[in-house]
């Protein structure tokens, strides 16, 4: 896309166009803003941000305010009081505004160019934030952007099912704003439209989030007074990791005529942003892999690639040491692996792993670090498990398709599941019941015959410390569970495994401690 012209300032900016070297070597010196920053792409996007408090207090295209009434067209958080805002021009007709909070330790850069309708963003945390969140959100209009996820759609709703992020309908449906998110690995441009407008987030590589390649989040949620667009750095929300201090992005707030955005490469850059590297500041990583998603994970950031006919490449990492994990689905298989990245160079890895074996009495499910197969699993990304769309969670199942994909102590708990032996093994049998993530310290115990397992079996898993499940994701920490049941618990033909939550805790119906299944299997002992 070409860029022509010169950058448009209005609303008074203190800005002197004879200044010695303007658009030479990086443009113009910083500016403290002396009243609100306007810009005009010149092809249908002008915006504004308030040089009191760093905020965008106005988002317009083709001459129509989309900002939601009252609200902000874009923002850290819920906004600032005040901020340190600057201002930069550069010869080509661009413009990078700097919103700095010095007392939270983040500052947010805003960067936009002629007759490309799009604002560029990144944020800069210096600070452990508190509370924990680190996200970038745009309040739209909804009588204008009419179209947006519907799950993710609350406008209407009669009651909350959890606090004020899970609502209901009249007719029992449910929706959420948790309800509208994409993992990042598949992560595409995420927004709203309607007549002639759209507004999308363009997330660029998630290099600094936190949570992985299958780690997801609140991206679009219509509440009736705005669509709130949502970018995620960090929460707290069934978080794996911790937050990665420097700078995050750069993504994008794109406006359209209400179709998606055309991908590209946001490179470029790396020639406004203060921090950003160049693709020649950064390195890369190659090696072998039986199959399946190599990921690397360190401060300095997190990566992924697929693993393509026994090899894999991953581009474009800032320089630093990272750990490598295969994974086979969700699931991660074989030992880890330390891996340094230096600019302009690529390093070499052979991952090594595979999927846990398949039991050669029963399979339930596929040792794949997801719920795939199980009852309502397809269901779970985009409605509460109170939803009347759901199955039922109780009952006996018999395969993973009766079996509900999750155990709730106030709800279904103890799930049981049905299942032949032709013979009992003399040893007895071995039970693996893998899970993907839990809540409140659930875990599983089971029960066959007369043998019930011992608590020593069902360690603790890790406390993630949030509802999961209910928030429409398993991607927890996952866990497996090996438990030895002797051969006179059993019988020739139909035995039934009882499976049931263990927990120093308590709560009411799906609230109450769970944990989600990715596979069970039985094996002679």
């Amino acid at each position: 896309m070409s860029i022509k012209g010169r950058a448009l300032l209005a609303g008074g900016l203190a800005v002197t166009a004879a200044v010695a070297g303007i658009g030479l070597l990086g443009g113009q010196p910083w500016a403290s803003a002396a009243s609100n920053i306007s810009y005009d792409t010149g092809s249908g996007l002008t915006f504004v941000v308030d040089s009191a408090n760093g905020n965008l207090t106005s988002l317009r295209h083709n001459g129509t305010e989309l900002a939601a009434p009252g609200q902000a067209a874009g923002q850290f958080e819920s906004g600032w009081k005040s901020a340190t805002v600057t201002s930069k021009t550069f010869g080509n007709g661009a413009i990078l505004v700097s919103a700095a909070n010095s007392a939270i330790g983040v500052t947010m850069y805003y960067f936009a160019r002629k007759h490309d309708n799009t604002i560029y963003i990144a944020t800069n945390i210096t600070k452990a934030l508190n509370p924990g969140e680190a996200r970038f959100i745009s309040r739209l209009n909804p009588k204008i952007l009419t179209s947006s996820p519907v799950a993710a759609r609350t406008v209407g709703s009669v009651s909350a099912v959890e606090g004020s992020d899970v609502f209901r309908f009249a007719d029992g449906t449910t929706a959420s704003k948790f309800y509208s998110s994409q993992r990042l690995i598949v992560e595409q441009p995420f927004g709203a439209s309607g007549s002639g407008h759209g507004v999308f987030v363009q997330p660029g590589t998630n290099e600094m989030t936190s949570g992985g390649p299958f780690f997801r989040d609140i991206e679009v949620n219509d509440t009736g007074s705005a669509v709130n667009i949502t970018h995620y750095m960090f929460s707290g929300h069934y978080q794996t990791e911790s937050l990665r201090l420097g700078l995050h992005g750069p993504y994008a707030l794109a406006v359209t005529g209400g179709a998606l955005p055309t991908g590209h490469s946001l490179d470029f850059l790396s020639a406004y942003l203060p921090g950003l590297l160049s693709d020649a500041q950064r390195g890369g990583v190659s090696g072998t892999a039986p199959s399946g998603t190599v990921a690397l994970a360190g401060p300095n950031g997190q990566y992924w690639g697929p693993v393509k006919a026994g090899k894999f490449l991953i581009g474009h990492i800032r320089p630093g040491t990272y750990t490598a994990t295969l994974y086979s689905g969700e699931l991660a298989v074989g030992a880890t692996q330390p891996v340094t990245v230096t600019a302009g160079a690529t390093a070499t890895l052979a991952m090594t792993g595979s999927a846990p074996a398949t039991g050669k009495l029963l399979q339930i499910g596929t040792f794949d670090g997801t719920p795939a197969g199980f009852k309502n699993a397809d269901k779970i990304e985009t409605m509460h498990p109170s939803d009347p769309r759901m199955s039922a969670w109780t009952g006996t199942a018999t395969s993973a398709a009766t079996l509900p994909m999750a155990d709730f102590q106030s709800v279904n708990s103890p799930v049981a599941l049905s299942f032949p032996l032709t013979a009992v093994p003399a040893a007895g049998v071995r039970v693996r019941i893998a899970t993907t993530g839990s809540f409140a310290g659930a875990r599983p115990a089971i029960a066959i015959g007369g043998f019930t397992s011992p608590a020593s079996a069902s360690p603790a898993p890790v406390n993630l410390d949030s509802r999961g499940v209910t928030r429409g994701t398993w991607r927890g920490v996952n866990a497996t569970y090996v438990f030895t049941v002797p051969g006179s618990a059993l019988k020739t033909g139909t035995n039934t495994l009882s499976i049931s939550v263990l927990s120093g805790s308590s709560g009411a119906t799906f609230l109450s401690p769970n944990f989600i299944f990715d596979a069970i299997a039985i094996d002679p002992a």
